[in-house]
């Protein structure tokens, strides 16, 4: 293997991030078998650097790396295919090699070479005995597939890498949503109200529209922007609940003030029906649960119709609805909708957030949140939550 070539498999290698880590069930259980499957008292999964070899697994051998001189993984790399070396003291590669000549005694090695996705070599999963022998075809076959095996499971350590990358960038742009895009918003909003009240002097009627619809915009793009930051804390963990003693009848009239206002103007009513037992929980976060929900089902609701808010208890657990009388949501997206920025063909004003954070939400609570059709039409979106609740503060996913 030329220079470059090598330096460029090195650095694969290194990309991985695998080398000098903690063991890993993922590949221990592979030497495990191969142990066992082979009868022998040596398994590895070597990885083959500039100076050294070093053992992300090892059965039967208690260093965890050696001399890439010493190496017979080294040799196995610069193969395509299995080697395999029926005698050692009888091979001039190896012959005098110290690992033959002393401790651990190899005789018999068997390695089948493992790549990177991009292609590139790593090391070999081989198996080593202290007597002399041949595989059979079968025998090779299997520690082919062996090795495929620790290569699936390098893609999963490549992609969860690249998840965490990714997932370090949506933070990065999430930092700037919050800090950089979301302060001068607030004041343009602010400016815009202050502008639109008259407090100023009187505007114009075209003027006075103009300057209601940049609030009203500014507004969403505010509430986006909270949305898109509460989304990526949650997934990320980095928002807890508080948890306490929560009155859901609070929590619901809360709620409930927080829309009608809104509602009403929509020509669209509120009523409540039942009552659901306290529960153990984030009174805040719930309150934005059902604000959420009302919020969406009075985007939707005809004029004249009403929401309706039914509660109830069921054993341990507290369960309310809410209903409206809107165009429904397709059968296909009743699990969908609760995707983050996921759309349907009934406009809600929103970015597909809502329901991903109020999911978060109510699953952190231990309880469940489903959307189905009404009886009547419309849609019907039940949280059902324990009454015991959680019992300590823990972040949301």
């Amino acid at each position: 293997m030329d220079g470059d070539a090598e330096l460029a498999r090195v650095a694969a290698l290194r990309a991985l991030d695998l080398l000098d880590t903690p063991s890993e069930e993922r590949f221990d259980r592979i030497t495990r078998l191969a142990q066992h499957t082979f009868g022998v008292p040596i398994a590895l999964v070597s990885l083959v650097e500039l100076d050294r070899q070093w053992f992300k697994s090892c059965v039967g051998l208690d260093e965890r790396e050696s001399p890439r001189s010493a190496s017979f993984c080294a040799r196995a790399i610069e193969r395509d295919d299995l080697m395999e070396i029926p005698d050692a003291r009888l091979d001039p590669r190896f012959s005098d090699n110290p690992m033959v000549t002393g401790p651990p005694h190899i005789r018999f090695y068997a390695g089948q070479p493992i790549s990177a996705p991009s292609g590139h070599s790593l090391g070999t999963l081989c198996v080593i005995g202290r007597e002399p022998r041949h595989l059979t075809a079968a025998e090779r076959d299997r520690l082919r597939d062996l090795a495929h095996w620790v290569e699936l499971e390098v893609a999963v350590v490549q992609a969860r890498q690249e998840a965490n990358r990714a997932r370090e960038v949506r933070e990065e742009l999430v930092s700037l949503v919050s800090h950089e895009l979301r302060t001068p918003l607030t004041s343009i909003h602010g400016s815009l109200e202050l502008v639109g009240s008259g407090r100023f002097g009187e505007l114009g009627e075209r003027a006075g529209r103009l300057v209601a619809i940049a609030a009203k915009n500014t507004d969403r793009l505010i509430r986006l922007s909270n949305d898109v930051l509460d989304l990526t804390r949650l997934q990320g963990g980095g928002l807890r609940l508080k948890v306490s003693d929560v009155d859901m009848a609070e929590v619901l009239e809360s709620a409930v003030d927080s829309v009608e206002g809104a509602a009403e103007r929509m020509g669209v009513a509120i009523s409540r029906t039942g009552a659901a037992s306290p529960v153990r929980g984030d009174a805040d976060r719930l309150v934005q649960v059902f604000t959420n929900l009302l919020a969406n089902a009075a985007a939707v609701a005809p004029e004249g119709t009403a929401i309706t808010i039914a509660a109830r208890d069921d054993h341990a657990w507290a369960e309310v609805s809410v209903l409206d009388r809107g165009p429904g949501v397709p059968a296909a997206d009743l699990e969908r909708i609760f995707e983050p920025f996921a759309q349907t063909g009934v406009p809600t004003g929103g970015a597909g957030l809502g329901l991903a954070i109020t999911r978060g939400i109510v699953q952190a609570h231990g309880g469940t949140v489903r959307a189905a059709a009404a009886k009547g039409g419309g849609s019907a979106f039940t949280v059902r939550l324990p009454t015991a609740g959680p019992d300590t503060e823990r972040a949301w996913w």
